[in-house]
C-alpha cells in the first residue's frame, strides 16, 4: 500500500526520492533484524545451554577438568611450601628459626594475599561436579564423608604432636608424649589450657560449614529453575566481560569494614572477617563452574587481568612488602585505603589471571596429575605435623637458613608421600580417615 501511494507523486525526481527513503527503511531496519537476530542467537545458545544443564549432560560438566585438578594441587603445595616459610619469618607460629630473615617477608607476603582465597575459589568451583546428580541428603553424607570424619581424626591423632611440640619449645616438660596425648581427651581447647584444636585442618571445617550454608543456593543453580537466570547473567557477561573485575568491590567493603574489628582467629565463630571473604570466594567458585558466560569472560580478559594484577601487585612489593623502600606510615587512615584498594584489585586480577591462563596451559591428563590429585589431600592433612617434628630438631642445628628451610622442605614432602605410600593409600579405613574414596574391588 505504501508503494501505490507512491505513485500519486507526478514527478519522477520524487518517485526517486520516495525509493530512496523506502531502500533506507529497509537498510535500517535490516540492520535491526540483524541485531535482534545476533541477540535472540545469544539468547537461544544459553537456553539450550540451560537446557543441558538441567539434565546434567552438557559436556563441560561431564567431561573431566583437568586444570582444576592441577590447580587444586599445585595450591596445596604452596600452601604447604609457604607454612615451611612461616618457620624462618617473625609472624606468629607454632615453632620458629632463632634467626628470621626480612627478605622472606616479601614472598611470603606476596603468596598470603592469594594462596587461600585461590583455595577456597577452587573449592567452589570442584564442588559444583562433584554433586553430581545427589539430594541434599547425599550432598550432606558425602561432605560428611570427605570433611567431617577426616577433621575429627585429625584433631585427635594428626594435630596433637604439633601442640606436643610447640609445648615443649615453650619449656613446657612431659615424661613423654604419652603422657602429654591423655590431654587431648579433656576436650579442653587450644591454647586455653588444653590440648585440642584443629589448627591448619580449620579449612576442612569452614569448607564443610559453607557446603551446608550455601547448599540450597547451589542446588537452585543446579536446577532447571534457574535457567532463566542463567540465560540472563550468562548475556551480561558475554556482553560486558569487564564487569568480572567488579567482584573486588564487595571484598573492599569487607576489607574496610570488618577487618579492623575481626581479625582472622580460625575459631570459626568470631572470625567474622575472614568469613567474608573466604565465603564470598567459595560462592564465586561455584558461580564460575554454573554461569559459563561469566567462565568465557575471565578466559578472555586473563592477558589484561595479568596488566591489572601486575601493576598494584609491583607497587605493594616494592613500597609495602618488600624491605625496600619507605613512602608513607602504615598506621594512617590514608594508607589503609589505599592499600586495600591496590591490595583487593590486585588479589581479584591475579586470581582471574590464574584461572584464565590455567585452561589453555594445565587442562592435560598425566599419570602425575592422577597421582598428585588423590594423594595431595592426605599430604595437606600430614604435612604440618611432619613438618614441625622434624623442623623442631633440624632448627637448633648449626646450620644457615637456606640450608635448614631446603631439609625442612625436601623432609616435609617425602615424608608426607612416605607415610601416604606406605600407610594410607592402600587401605580402605585409612583412605576413609583421610578423606579419600574406597578402593574398588
Amino acid at each position: 500500500m505504501f508503494l501505490g501511494n507512491a505513485n500519486i507523486f507526478a514527478s519522477w525526481r520524487g518517485n526517486q526520492n520516495i525509493s530512496f527513503s523506502i531502500i533506507d527503511i529497509r537498510a535500517r531496519c535490516l540492520i535491526s533484524n540483524i541485531k535482534v537476530i545476533k541477540r535472540i542467537r545469544i539468547y537461544l545458545f544459553y537456553f539450550y545451554k540451560s537446557k543441558f544443564y538441567g539434565k546434567k549432560t552438557l559436556e563441560h560438566i561431564s567431561q573431566r577438568k583437568y586444570y582444576l585438578d592441577w590447580l587444586r594441587v599445585i595450591a596445596f603445595y604452596i600452601l604447604i611450601f609457604y607454612h615451611v616459610g612461616m618457620i624462618f619469618v617473625p609472624w606468629d607460629f607454632h615453632i620458629k628459626n632463632d634467626i628470621t630473615l626480612e627478605w622472606f617477608e616479601t614472598w611470603m607476603a606476596f603468596l598470603s594475599q592469594w594462596r587461600l582465597p585461590l583455595l577456597f575459589l577452587i573449592s567452589g568451583m570442584v564442588i559444583f561436579y562433584s554433586m553430581g546428580k545427589r539430594t541434599s541428603k547425599g550432598i550432606i553424607a558425602e561432605r560428611s564423608k570427605r570433611l567431617l570424619i577426616p577433621l575429627i581424626f585429625g584433631m585427635l591423632v594428626i594435630v596433637p604432636p604439633q601442640i606436643y611440640f610447640e609445648r615443649i619449645s615453650d619449656g613446657v616438660q612431659f615424661t613423654n608424649y604419652w603422657e602429654f596425648w591423655k590431654t587431648v581427651f579433656d576436650f579442653v581447647p587450644f591454647p586455653k589450657g588444653g590440648s585440642l584444636s584443629w589448627h591448619h585442618l580449620w579449612y576442612v571445617l569452614y569448607i564443610f560449614v559453607y557446603s551446608i550454608i550455601a547448599l540450597p543456593l547451589f542446588l537452585y543453580l543446579q536446577s532447571e529453575k534457574a535457567n532463566s537466570l542463567k540465560n540472563k547473567v550468562n548475556v551480561i557477561f558475554t556482553k560486558h566481560p569487564n564487569s568480572i573485575y567488579s567482584f573486588f568491590l564487595p571484598l573492599l567493603i569487607f576489607y574496610y569494614i570488618l577487618a579492623p574489628i575481626f581479625p582472622t582467629t580460625h575459631a570459626l565463630l568470631d572470625d567474622w572477617y575472614n568469613h567474608s571473604i573466604s565465603f564470598s570466594f567459595f560462592i564465586l567458585g561455584f558461580c564460575i563452574s554454573a554461569f559459563s558466560g561469566l567462565w568465557e569472560a575471565i578466559v578472555e580478559k586473563r592477558n589484561q587481568s595479568l596488566i591489572i594484577a601486575a601493576i598494584p601487585g609491583l607497587i605493594l612489593i616494592l613500597f609495602v612488602w618488600g624491605p625496600t623502600f619507605y613512602i608513607m606510615d602504615e598506621d594512617t587512615l590514608l594508607f589503609g585505603i589505599i592499600y586495600g584498594l591496590l591490595k583487593w584489585i590486585f588479589i581479584v586480577s591475579w586470581l582471574f589471571t590464574i584461572l584464565g591462563y590455567s585452561k589453555f596451559l594445565l587442562n592435560k591428563p598425566s599419570k602425575v596429575l592422577t597421582y598428585a590429585n588423590e594423594s595431595v589431600y592426605p599430604l595437606y592433612i600430614l604435612h604440618q605435623t611432619i613438618m614441625i617434628i622434624f623442623g623442631y630438631y633440624i632448627i637448633q642445628l648449626e646450620w644457615n637458613i637456606f640450608s635448614k628451610f631446603t631439609s625442612i622442605l625436601l623432609i616435609t614432602f617425602g615424608g608426607s608421600f612416605l607415610f601416604y605410600e606406605l600407610f594410607i593409600k592402600r587401605y580402605n579405613l585409612m583412605r576413609l580417615l583421610f578423606g579419600m574414596k574406597p578402593i574398588k574391588n
